[in-house]
């Protein structure tokens, strides 16, 4: 049974890594300075975009040196490129009660996880009998 809960645990963890995404996160210094102030984010915004454009990059990928020039030319210097890694992202609720059980529970790929329900639920089983779930207790009747 130990052997069972650790293979499932590892594979689990696995799992999750498979789903895990990085980006690069590039850094660029503003040279010209208005009045010793940089310039807004519009102006860093647009640039991004016209070397963008211009040299057809993916905004994923790690800037290219064609790029770096593009945005030397709007006046912004490269300083440091690091990979980052994405948040984890939130998936619609897969959640549901068990039409045999009236357990609450959630998918997680290729299997479910159930547990108690919070409060009542009021479900009918694959008999066709009327059952009520509070907790771990299930009563069904076919009155």
């Amino acid at each position: 049974m130990k052997r069972a809960i650790i293979v499932a645990g590892l594979l689990l963890c696995s799992l999750t890594q498979a789903y895990a995404t990085t980006h690069y996160e590039n850094n660029y210094r503003d040279v010209i300075r208005q009045n010793g102030h940089a310039r807004s984010q519009a102006v860093y915004d647009s640039a991004l975009e016209a070397c963008y454009a211009q040299t057809g990059q993916s905004r994923e990928a790690r800037d290219s040196q064609a790029f770096k020039d593009c945005m030397k030319g709007f006046g912004f210097r490269w300083l440091s490129t690091r990979l980052v890694q994405d948040p984890p992202s939130r998936q619609k609720d897969d959640s549901f009660i068990d039409p045999d059980t009236g357990m609450s529970c959630r998918n997680i790929g290729g299997a479910s996880i159930c547990e108690p329900p919070q409060g009542t639920v009021h479900y009918q089983n694959r008999h066709g009998l009327d059952c009520t779930r509070t907790g771990i207790v299930s009563f069904c009747s076919n009155l």
